[in-house]
């Protein structure tokens, strides 16, 4: 029986720290800019998911531009597509009169993990060509620690 205490016991505190948790997202839908910070911890993963919900006639071309800091020091520069994702959650794609609206939540390619302890900035520009039938309802970047 202290046996099967001890797997309970072991297998509760995996699953706690293996838990991913939203710590921020960053709203791109109106402006087509903005920054976000976070005091992180060493070697703890960020990850990048978006938020997505558009609605078009020719699949439009995107960018997420992210710079980082560390402080106000510059650390590197970066992009991701933010139609090409993996793990896709509550995806709906649907084409009506040659308007496809397609909404999900996905994994961004790439990931951040900080050097040390300390507090981070993470910019980001949406760019994006703007056609006449594109209709963007939703594009938030969200992190994930």
């Amino acid at each position: 029986m202290k046996k099967h205490y001890s797997f309970i016991l072991i297998l509760i505190s995996v699953l706690l720290f293996s838990c991913e948790e939203e710590i921020g997202r960053l709203d791109l839908t109106q402006n087509n800019t903005g920054e976000i910070q976070f005091e992180l911890e060493k070697d703890r993963e960020v990850k990048f998911w978006t938020n997505i919900d558009i609605e078009y006639k020719e699949k439009p071309l995107f960018v997420y531009d992210f710079e980082f800091y560390k402080g106000d020091e510059y650390l590197l520069k970066g992009g991701s597509d933010p139609l090409v994702t993996m793990n896709n959650k509550d995806e709906v794609l649907t084409t009506k009169n040659g308007i496809t609206h397609w909404k999900f939540y996905g994994k961004l390619d790439g990931n951040f993990v900080p050097k040390s302890d300390g507090k981070y900035t993470f910019k980001a520009t949406f760019v994006r060509n703007n056609r006449p039938d594109l209709k963007i309802n939703k594009a938030e970047i969200v992190f994930i620690k």
